[in-house]
């Protein structure tokens, strides 16, 4: 079965197949990186996906779409007012099941057949919503998931950590991508053959992302200065300096300065700046800050001491900013590894898994460490609100996938009272509602008695790629309720007709 690595950016898209000893990168028409973009052309029923697409963000900005990733597993909601698509309201699920399809068809091109299943990465503190969106978009793509990997394992395996003669036992991940930050404790289990995440910290909303909004506001704010036009008010212009900046921004990597050039913003105008390596590290010095206090957090929570790590890795486009490089360096004392491209090390790693999980090496798939060879963990505490408003935790944060924990000692609040919505929250906080809602089922068959006599319990389950199973019972009546793969266990299952009923209804993809 030919099965390949996916790592569904922010910023970009990067798919590989293990072949023979290297993964082999899709190549997307010259480029080994594919954005992770989608424009609906108005009166037209078919989308141009990726690098292609770029191009509408300036000519019809309202009707492209970017980032979507930072929205996976929220309510999010992305409008297409044109009646020749049939389906005009999207979520971030289908966009990116958009760019799964252009990916998968682009991957039969490069590697000669068809991809039957994929190793999807995703970030290592995404929380359980977004997971079981990003599974979603690949089921609306038509892609059998063989594993939701961390980002972090996945690039241990790219650089080939556990293959190696030196005793690396502890790694650090440094992810800097397009929109999310996270950083890794990885230890590699040389004996078990086996990648551990040990813990894991980052911002959900910090990436390169915000290092180019960073320069695009300077640069805008210096143009109004000399013209008093603000080219933020205006989305066209707003992405034709976008783009300009991100082009400076990578410049500025290798030299001491670059031009932001827009040839004519407005009739007869030009807009012409130089931008200092200098003034873009000051503009973007809190954002590199607060990724080494991320840093400074994690070790801190897991007690390990920083001088204990024998290498660092660098995953993700932005880690590839000279000032980036130099705060890593001096907060682990030691300069970061560059052997792999960090735009590519994950979905390397990924295309590694793939080929464990799809059966090709004779490892049973099903073996937790010698089929994966990754263990992953939880980011974030779950638990539920009680009747008091506070948070009861179930299953802590860090703990190993798979992980279920059971807790009982929960009741009633009043007399006869024969349902409870259970609601379950992710988050630190000690009050729930300060923590994410990311599932309700209600348990409707207590048994009636004095409020506080029943006997509830609430189980929580992570399975190994992070997705949440959640189910309760009253002891006394033992008959469960809950959530089981986004389907309440006691509803009538009807999850792949809408499948299939949406996948009907996302429009071609232009090739």
């Amino acid at each position: 079965m030919s099965s390949i690595g996916i790592d569904l950016g922010t910023t970009n898209t990067v798919a590989a197949e293990r072949v023979g000893d290297l993964p082999k990168v899709v190549d997307f028409n010259g480029d080994r990186t594919m954005r992770s973009a989608v424009a609906f052309t108005e009166g037209d029923d078919e989308v141009i996906v990726g690098n292609d697409a770029v191009d509408y963000l300036e000519t019809d900005p309202e009707l492209t779409f970017t980032s979507v990733k930072r929205a996976m597993g929220t309510d999010t909601t992305y409008e297409v007012p044109d009646d020749s698509y049939t389906r005009t309201e999207h979520t971030p699920e289908t966009i990116s099941a958009l760019i799964l399809q252009h990916l998968i068809d682009t991957a039969e091109e490069t590697l000669g057949s068809r991809p039957e299943s994929a190793v999807v990465t995703v970030p290592a503190d995404f929380p359980e919503p977004a997971r079981r969106a990003t599974e979603r978009a690949a089921e609306y793509a038509d892609i059998d998931v063989l594993r939701l990997l961390p980002e972090p394992s996945a690039a241990c395996a790219a650089y080939g950590l556990r293959e190696r003669d030196e005793p690396i036992e502890t790694v650090a991940v440094y992810d800097l991508g397009g929109g999310t930050f996270d950083v890794s404790v990885v230890d590699v289990i040389h004996e078990a053959d086996l990648y551990e995440v040990q813990g894991t910290d980052g911002r959900q909303q910090l990436g390169g992302d915000d290092f180019d909004e960073r320069l695009l506001d300077h640069v805008a704010e210096e143009f109004a200065a000399e013209t008093e036009i603000d080219v933020r008010e205006n989305q066209e212009e707003r992405e034709r300096v976008r783009r300009a900046v991100k082009q400076a921004k990578h410049k500025l990597s290798a030299a001491s300065e670059a031009e932001v050039r827009v040839p004519f913003i407005r009739p007869e105008t030009n807009l012409e700046l130089t931008v200092s390596r200098e003034t873009f590290e000051e503009l973007t010095a809190d954002l590199v800050d607060e990724t080494i206090t991320a840093c400074a957090d994690l070790f801190d929570e897991l007690d390990v001491a920083v001088d204990d790590v024998d290498t660092v890795l660098l995953v993700g486009g932005a880690s590839k900013m000279p000032q980036v490089q130099t705060a890593v360096a001096e907060f682990f004392g030691q300069e970061p590894s560059k052997e792999v491209n960090p735009d590519e090390a994950v979905a390397m790693g990924a295309a590694k898994q793939a080929e464990v999980l799809a059966g090709r090496t004779g490892i049973d798939p099903e073996a937790s460490t010698e089929g994966g060879g990754i263990l992953d963990v939880a980011p974030d505490p779950l638990g539920i609100r009680v009747h008091d408003g506070s948070f009861s935790r179930i299953i802590d944060s860090n703990e190993t996938l798979p992980v279920r924990e059971t807790r009982d000692g929960y009741s009633t609040v009043e007399d006869g009272q024969s349902r409870a919505t259970i609601e379950v929250y992710q988050g630190d906080s000690d009050r729930a509602t300060d923590n994410e809602l990311i599932e309700s089922f209600v348990l409707d068959n207590i048994r009636e008695a004095d409020a506080g006599v029943p006997n509830i319990a609430v189980e929580l389950e992570l399975d190994e790629n992070g997705v949440l199973r959640p189910r309760a019972w009253d002891k006394s009546v033992d008959e469960k309720a809950g959530i089981e793969d986004g389907v309440e266990i006691s509803r009538e299952e009807g999850g792949d007709a809408e499948v299939e009923q949406i996948r009907e209804e996302l429009p071609d993809v232009a090739n």
